[in-house]
């Protein structure tokens, strides 16, 4: 399992990265056993904010980007443990989906969308750019994604009409989507 910490922004110990790494292999080479060490690519943020630590871990799993993102006023080594907890239950949620699931997303054959660099300048500061693959996937497929990133609204290729599609999550806990015309 390739574990890549970003410390920058923290003033962590090499011992605490050490125990930090142990923690992860002991906790998730079990749950991944199903996977080549190539492929897992474990990547590992840690802020020190003013009065509290933020660790975000993100892992590519079976065509999913899992992500969790917890805070914690004592250390940044309680703030991974409640991330490993809500990346284990996504693990398992992706796990349980799939093996429902007999037949697998097919792969996009089209071009890569535009990242947006080529964009005409404006008054608006674009100051972060993220990209990510993007195959033809059902609704459900694509509310489940956002919820497992924990963002507010996830834009996806819509397997049923062949079209770029946003699905979103309303003030209300309802969700609504948007498709071209």
């Amino acid at each position: 399992m390739n574990i890549k910490f970003n410390t920058k922004e923290s003033k962590i110990t090499e011992h605490g990265i050490e125990t930090m790494e142990n923690k992860i292999n002991l906790r998730f080479n079990r749950l991944l056993s199903n996977m080549s060490e190539e492929e897992l690519n474990f990547h590992v943020k840690v802020v020190d904010k003013k009065f509290q630590y933020k660790v975000e871990l993100t892992l590519p799993y079976m065509g999913y980007t899992l992500r969790a993102e917890t805070y914690d006023k004592l250390s940044s080594i309680a703030a991974l443990d409640k991330a490993m907890d809500i990346m284990e239950r996504q693990i398992v949620k992706v796990k349980t989906k799939l093996s429902r699931v007999k037949n697998q997303v097919p792969e996009f054959k089209g071009a890569a969308p535009a990242t947006g660099e080529d964009a005409e300048p404006s008054n608006y500061e674009v100051v972060r750019v993220k990209s990510y693959e993007m195959k033809p996937i059902s609704v459900q497929e694509a509310i489940m994604n956002m919820n497992l990133l924990g963002h507010t609204f996830y834009t996806f290729l819509n397997r049923e009409t062949d079209k770029i599609s946003t699905v979103y999550k309303r003030k209300d806990g309802d969700y609504g989507l948007i498709e071209p015309q």
